[in-house]
């Protein structure tokens, strides 16, 4: 995309007499940007930064990536420009800017002098600095976090005094639509106004590519050594509380016990995630060590493979090589990039009801959802679809015409839309 020094309408003037690149920063108030991209594995707020930017380069976008980090880097990937940003504290001295965190004066000090036409904030609200630069924020995870209804409706004014600073609000899924709705609605008459706009995530079309699909299948079944009549489960994602790994490890614990065809794969690990854990006040770096003592009986059999964290390069295989997709999250899940995954490789997902996940998983077409937090029931439908080859496969197929309606390209669509918008007010 480019942007015209000179304009004849309002509607499409950053398409009229093309003349310079639009510059956008794209800044992750999350997690932690990737300096290899498809080496290292990430969280689903940095994948989709990630995939965005590359698509917008090629459209003509002047792209920069950047998140904090412990030290200073910088990089680039497909013509995005990549940065790490270490909280300076002499700036804050340098600068007189009084009492303020040094990662905000950082990315402060990027934008003043990177000369942006666009900031597109991943997860982060705190614009004091750059209050007159034409901005988004994007939302990829549940607004009111782990709070209450009545703590975030009492919060909701000296919430939205942030959000509305920016010129738009992007929302991955209907679910984050509502909930940004709702806190607009308990922020008060004098609330800055709202501009929610619904932008879901996307994945890669050539996952969809059956030849090699089926080539990834054997290859990796070859090397797990299971058969054919051999069932696999998998669940790709961090090993943490918010996850619910721990319903899928109790379950698969008694499933493997009935059943000897019935195998686990479990990609991930703890440090996929960089933020601290605040589920039920449950410690991050033990529920990889509670999984694994769950399911230490069946790693014992080779039943259960502990994959650690699989490079995104690498991870279709698994996806291909699986039968049976699980996501037992015990948060509100808003979206789950990885179930658009699971559906491009035609598995049937079992996953709990929470957030955004029912606008994907449709219960009993593309697979089986379940009460949030029934463990009972996780095992029942685990072991319904291992005795039911035809179910898995009606699902299974259901499943596989879902990621079609949901390519990257059409995510930065929607975003070209909402910049042009921005950029012309």
């Amino acid at each position: 995309m480019v942007r015209s020094k000179k304009c004849y309408s309002t509607s499409s003037c950053i398409y009229q007499r093309r003349s310079y690149a639009v510059k956008v920063l794209h800044f992750l108030g999350i997690g932690r940007l990737p300096k290899r991209p498809m080496v290292d594995a990430t969280g689903g707020t940095e994948r989709s930064a990630l995939e965005i930017a590359r698509i917008q380069v090629r459209r003509g976008y002047e792209v920069t990536v950047a998140s904090k980090a412990d030290d200073d880097w910088e990089g680039s990937w497909e013509g995005v420009r990549l940065l790490h940003l270490k909280p300076s504290y002499s700036f804050v001295r340098l600068c007189s800017f009084g009492k303020a965190s040094g990662s905000l004066l950082r990315v402060a000090a990027l934008i003043h002098s990177g000369r942006f036409d666009l900031i597109h904030l991943h997860e982060y609200l705190n614009t004091k600095y750059f209050a007159r630069h034409p901005k988004v924020m994007h939302f990829h995870n549940d607004p009111p976090g782990d709070r209450g209804a009545a703590e975030f409706a009492a919060g909701a004014p000296k919430y939205w005094a942030q959000v509305g600073k920016s010129a738009a609000q992007i929302a991955v899924s209907e679910f984050v639509v509502g909930r940004l709705r709702a806190a607009h609605s308990h922020a008060g008459a004098d609330a800055l106004p709202a501009n929610i706009v619904r932008v879901p995530g996307g994945v890669e079309s050539k996952v969809l590519l059956r030849p090699k699909r089926n080539d990834e299948r054997a290859r990796i079944r070859e090397k797990l050594g299971l058969k054919d009549t051999d069932v696999l489960f998998l669940f790709a994602g961090a090993i943490r509380p918010e996850k619910g790994v721990d319903y899928l490890a109790r379950a698969f614990a008694k499933l493997s016990d009935e059943f000897p065809n019935a195998y686990l794969a479990i990609a991930g690990g703890s440090k996929l995630w960089i933020e601290k854990g605040w589920l039920h006040g449950n410690v991050v770096e033990t529920t990889e060590q509670q999984v694994q003592s769950i399911l230490a009986p069946a790693i014992a059999r080779k039943r259960v493979f502990m994959l650690g964290i699989v490079p995104p390069v690498e991870i279709d295989a698994y996806y291909a090589a699986s039968d049976i997709f699980v996501l037992p999250s015990m948060f509100q899940e808003t979206f789950g990039l990885v179930l658009l995954e699971a559906f491009s490789a035609g598995l049937p997902v079992i996953a709990f009801r929470s957030g955004g996940i029912p606008e994907l998983v449709k219960d009993r077409e593309n697979g089986i959802i379940v009460a949030q937090g029934d463990g009972e029931g996780l095992y029942q439908s685990m072991r319904e679809l291992t005795l039911d080859q035809e179910l898995r496969k009606r699902l299974g197929f259901a499943a596989e015409n879902v990621p079609a309606r949901f390519p990257w390209e059409n995510t930065v669509n929607l975003l070209d839309a909402v910049y042009r918008d921005v950029l012309n007010r």
